[in-house]
């Protein structure tokens, strides 16, 4: 497996055939999120809750109108992992949909998404803080 790319910040130099990283927004993208549609048994509210997570999210203004039917797919995987129904291939199977949709750090990277921060304070400085010294003894 091919090293993942460095942010920005951490490269050394760049290649004209580089990509590009794309900074994402912090604010929610959507005004209103797809609805999931309605089903039996019914959604369980933990993924209705996650489904308007990630709906949320900044990765979603990556996200297509064509993605929606995808992120269904992984809202049912993870309505039956919540009900304990979802095996270890099935398992594996939602965390490269998860992947693939930038709902991980390690996939944020590998899609070369940045995603925007508020303003972050200086970290403070630490003034006369006495040094240690060795003594003879």
């Amino acid at each position: 497996m091919a090293p993942l790319p460095k942010p920005p910040g951490q490269r050394r130099r760049e290649r004209p055939t580089q990509g590009r990283w794309r900074t994402l927004p912090a604010a929610q993208p959507f005004k209103r999120p797809p609805t999931l549609p309605p089903r039996k048994p019914a959604w369980l509210k933990s993924t209705r809750s996650w489904w308007r997570t990630v709906w949320a999210s900044p990765m979603a203004s990556a996200w297509i109108e064509a993605d929606v039917p995808a992120l269904l797919r992984l809202a049912e995987m993870v309505d039956a992992r919540a009900r304990g129904e979802l095996g270890a291939t099935e398992t594996v199977a939602m965390t490269a949909i998860e992947d693939r949709f930038g709902l991980s750090p390690k996939a944020r990277r590998a899609l070369q998404w940045e995603l925007a921060q508020a303003e972050q304070a200086e970290p403070k400085r630490r003034g006369n803080v006495p040094k240690l010294r060795v003594v003879g003894g």
